[in-house]
């Protein structure tokens, strides 16, 4: 081979080796008109109709406006591309009015039809999306004033903030028209939100440029939005150091935080998350069929030591099965430190003794594939500490389920106690009870400690507006529970972010929402 195709050969295979990595490390990421942040959680799909967590929700939610859309800085929501909502008396109608300037970026008017076309798309192709929509959505047409009119199932306080995600949004004809998902979007986008998908590389890169003609919502305080995807988080924080990003989001641990933390010109936003974690135990299966035996176990609990020696400041114990940003709903009534005695008390009652055969044995469950290896350690200094001091309970976990398998067992009823954690679809307090105690979901049907009192307790906050009634039906509910021994809350989560201090518009929501579109460089 002559030396001159020897190198253009060689020219070649360098060519191919360094292109995901030119990809994933975007020319001008330290330009002052592109912000570029580091991730280990790019979304695997963005189709809207496929797409169901909330790193691809992040992304989605600036490509596309919805209906509604959230408040920065708040956890209400406000009208978008709807001009006005009618509610009818019995909370099972919506009936929204669209603003007169809708349209998609290529100029396409976006009509309800369009709505009701995307929505009943999401529906057909029954992909994890259509979780954000059949267990509400009876119906959804347009009426003939071209109005979008959606029947619900059931009462729904917070379908206001369901319409704000993605599952929700109109898209595109030619999207809306596809009769199975697109998750990699292989013939392009055309959204309606502040950005336009200028690439995206599954696995590598996201990048978003701003619309210039967006006039459906604040125009983004940047030109261009670079997300970009690490394997590991080590590899994430040289990127970060080397000011390749401006921010690392979602992926790093209480090791490099610590590391990054002694860095002259990086800066920790850290938020609570509406995320927590609850032990559940089964109330059909054995050893926690038996009341004395739950509250034994609630009675041991030592959540503060896995914050201190595991979690650090990336998570905070909780007594209460919702956390403080509902102060309406609001109970912090669980045990909020071990009480030995009157645990053992319980178990002697049970008739437990504290050497022989006669000892408590239980095991736990939870998912490392699911929650990752931090969370295991957690739940395993959870379980040290809280048997520390008694001989009456031995117990052992579980925890190589895969997150599939893992929620299918509890959805099931399967495992007699069970870690979990919760993220409610949206933030509103009956996101998170309705689903863990109401005898219409899996979780509590089938671990047997939803009642007809619950039910009705669920039922009638979700039809009240009074905000005293709600505190009270709220306060009710949560003593009931904690009666029962049912679930305990053990975690309220947080949403952390490193940036330099040049970044400027940082805004986190409580729901895991960076608000991309006011990013800006100082």
């Amino acid at each position: 081979m002559s030396s001159a195709r020897l190198s253009a050969v060689v020219a070649l295979v360098i060519a191919s080796l360094l292109a995901p990595l030119l990809v994933a490390s975007p020319a001008g990421a330290q330009s002052d008109d592109t912000i570029t942040i580091g991730t280990t959680d790019l979304p695997r799909s963005l189709d809207p109709a496929d797409a169901y967590d909330f790193a691809a929700w992040e992304v989605l939610s600036h490509l596309y406006t919805g209906l509604t859309r959230q408040t920065p800085g708040t956890l209400d929501t406000e009208l978008a591309l709807a001009s006005a909502v009618d509610v009818s008396e019995d909370g099972l109608t919506y009936t929204f009015t669209l603003r007169e300037d809708t349209a998609f970026a290529d100029g396409t008017p976006i009509t309800a039809q369009d709505f009701v076309a995307s929505i009943e798309r999401v529906i057909a192709l029954n992909r994890p999306a259509a979780e954000a929509v059949t267990p509400y959505v009876a119906r959804v047409e347009a009426d003939d004033e071209g109005r979008l009119v959606f029947t619900l199932r059931r009462p729904v306080p917070y379908f206001l903030a369901l319409v704000a995600l993605p599952p929700y949004f109109a898209q595109h004809p030619t999207l809306a028209a596809k009769a199975q998902a697109d998750p990699f979007l292989a013939n392009g986008m055309i959204g309606s939100g502040p950005y336009q998908l200028e690439r995206y590389t599954p696995g590598q890169a996201i990048i978003l440029t701003a619309d210039e003609s967006y006039t459906l919502g604040p125009a983004p305080q940047n030109a261009r939005i670079v997300l970009r995807q690490f394997a590991y988080t080590r590899d994430l924080r040289a990127a970060l150091l080397a000011r390749e990003l401006d921010a690392a989001w979602r992926a790093l641990s209480p090791d490099d935080l610590a590391q990054l933390g002694r860095v002259d010109g990086l800066v920790r936003y850290t938020v609570p998350s509406t995320r927590v974690y609850y032990l559940y135990m089964n109330q059909e299966l054995e050893p926690t069929d038996d009341p004395l035996v739950r509250e034994a176990i609630v009675r041991l609990l030592e959540r503060e030591e896995s914050v201190q020696q595991v979690f650090g400041a990336q998570m905070s114990p909780l007594t209460s099965l919702v956390p403080d940003l509902f102060p309406e709903a609001y109970a912090p009534i669980w045990p909020d430190e071990p009480d030995v005695p009157a645990a053992e008390e319980a178990l002697r009652a049970a008739a437990y003794s504290d050497r022989g055969s006669f000892r408590l044995s239980f095991g736990l469950t939870t998912s490392r594939y699911l929650y990752g290896d931090r969370l295991v350690s957690g739940v395993q200094q959870l379980l040290r500490a809280s048997l520390r001091d008694t001989d009456y309970v031995l117990s052992g976990l579980s925890s190589d389920r895969t997150g599939s398998e893992f929620m299918r067992d509890i959805r099931e009823g399967t495992p007699s106690a069970a870690v979990i954690g919760w993220t409610p679809i949206v933030p509103h307090p009956l996101a998170y009870l309705r689903p863990l105690v109401h005898s219409d979901e899996a979780i509590p049907a089938n671990a047997h400690y939803a009642t007809p009192e619950l039910d009705a307790l669920l039922d009638e906050a979700a039809a009240t507006s009074d905000p005293a009634r709600l505190e009270a039906l709220y306060a009710e509910i949560a003593q009931i529970l904690l009666d029962d021994y049912a679930i305990a809350p053990l975690w309220q989560d947080t949403h952390t972010l490193i940036a330099w201090d040049d970044l400027s518009g940082i805004v986190i929501e409580p729901n895991g929402l960076l608000h991309l579109d006011l990013l800006a460089r100082e």
